[in-house]
């Protein structure tokens, strides 16, 4: 090899990694459905689940913070946007979205939670932090369409019944947009995004506190089993994937970083029909299609290649 190809092999091996880690990063995170389906199976409370959902989180991203060497700011103003954050971003969110993992398929949930990206567009776009470009406009409609076909034909879910629990995903999809939507307005300056992720966890745990006081509620199994071990690996892997995404989109950029998506519905449809033996109808077929080319569209139109 010569002196003037070794630069180029060496980039090549660098986008290699970052496609091989945004492919890890997704199937992780995608896995996060299966786990707590597997999980909430045990009967446990949503609230006392997100207590140690949270409790993980925090603990977590409290050690990433020290071994990087960054402080959390404590001041009025801060505090108020981790509350925020964490209502938005995690108490909220992970309490609907473990109520209704017990009355939906994986594969339909993780379809659904998979339009944070039309719904951020959705909040976005009226406070013109985002432009109406026709074709994210379009990308949007297929998203929100792509929902409605789950809801509306009869054939689409395994049982009817089950549609009006699509309610709660669009409900935490709307609230994870609502996040995002309040980290790009009022964001506190000079903070990245494991600080801020370290204050969301912190303050989300601090709101999950008073469940304690509530028998029953929070969970403190004398010999965890299969379905403790899938909760706790699932809490795992939503941080260690939060982390690794922030480390993505600082090696890959952001557009790069955000293809992360695909990987993580296609792994949660994935995983819920080979571990569970899902089937879904055409009409669920028909939904990812719909949502995959709407996330294609919404997808803001830049170069997708990892920097070099």
């Amino acid at each position: 090899m010569s002196l003037a190809e070794a630069p180029d092999r060496g980039r090549q091996v660098r986008h290699l990694g970052l496609w091989a880690a945004m492919v890890a990063i997704g199937i992780g995170w995608g896995l996060t459905q299966l786990l707590s389906k597997i999980g909430m199976g045990a009967g446990y409370h949503p609230l006392g689940v997100t207590f140690w959902q949270a409790a993980i989180g925090a603990v977590v991203a409290l050690v990433a913070l020290a071994l990087t060497g960054r402080r959390l700011p404590f001041s009025r103003f801060h505090l108020a946007f981790y509350a925020a954050c964490g209502l938005l971003g995690t108490a909220l969110p992970a309490t609907l979205s473990f109520t209704a993992i017990q009355h939906l398929p994986v594969g339909v949930q993780s379809i659904v939670l998979a339009t944070v990206p039309m719904m951020t567009l959705l909040l976005a776009l009226p406070l013109g932090l985002e432009r109406a470009e026709p074709r994210r406009l379009i990308g949007l409609v297929l998203g929100l369409t792509a929902v409605l076909v789950l809801v509306g034909p009869d054939a689409s879910l395994p049982h009817p019944g089950q549609a009006a629990w699509i309610a709660l995903p669009v409900i935490v999809a709307l609230s994870y947009a609502s996040e995002n939507v309040l980290i790009d307005r009022y964001r506190p300056a000079g903070m990245d995004a494991l600080q801020i992720g370290c204050g969301l966890f912190l303050a989300a745990f601090a709101m999950m506190v008073p469940m304690l006081a509530v028998p029953g509620i929070v969970p403190f199994p004398a010999a965890p089993g299969p379905r403790d071990l899938a909760l706790l690996a699932c809490g795992i892997l939503n941080i260690a994937s939060y982390l690794g995404l922030v480390w993505l989109i600082g090696r890959g950029g952001a557009v790069f970083a955000s293809q992360v998506g695909y990987v993580v519905t296609g792994t949660g449809v994935l995983a819920g029909m080979l571990a569970l033996g899902e089937q879904h109808s055409t009409y669920v077929w028909a939904a990812l299609a719909l949502l995959f080319t709407g996330l294609a569209l919404v997808t803001p139109r830049e170069t997708a290649s990892p920097k070099p």
